[in-house]
């Protein structure tokens, strides 16, 4: 989860939250925190380019975080409304992988939760497993994304 995007200064703490709750989401999806996981969610807010107020801001967030995981619409939600460049997109799927496989076990749910972000963010969906695992049964990026937008109750973008 160490790589950074440049965006404007006024967004880059709203973008770290939107990191944060989703690498949460992704750490917690499979029904616990692993300490692998953990020290992953620590290290990543203690590497975001934020000034230090920011920076505990966001390590209270991860607290909170923690205690109570954000829910998969919340966040799939957040991701539709706020998400538009390709290489925000790009670096939300790479923290997810990196999360995902940190502990050494990828459960079916952090599979699923990846694959509904690719979803939501219209991108081709990935797989946390390598060789990538695809077949042709697969539904397209855009077909996933009007799924997750009908099981919103969101409006097309």
């Amino acid at each position: 989860m160490d790589r950074t995007v440049e965006t404007d200064p006024r967004v880059s703490y709203e973008v770290a939250a939107l990191r944060l709750h989703l690498a949460v989401g992704m750490a917690a999806a499979d029904g616990h925190v692993h300490y692998s996981e953990l020290a992953e969610l620590h290290a990543f807010v203690e590497g975001c380019d934020l000034d230090a107020p920011e920076r505990v801001l966001l390590a209270g967030m991860l607290d909170r975080l923690l205690d109570e995981p954000p829910a998969l619409d919340v966040l799939l939600r957040a991701i539709i409304e706020r998400i538009d460049r390709p290489e925000l997109a790009g670096l939300l799927i790479a923290d997810l992988v990196a999360i995902a496989n940190v502990d050494g076990e990828v459960d079916p749910r952090e599979e699923g939760l990846l694959r509904l972000v690719c979803g939501a963010l219209e991108v081709d969906p990935v797989t946390l497993y390598d060789p990538p695992r695809r077949s042709g049964a697969d539904v397209t990026a855009a077909e996933l994304a009007s799924l997750v937008r009908t099981l919103l109750d969101l409006d097309p973008a």
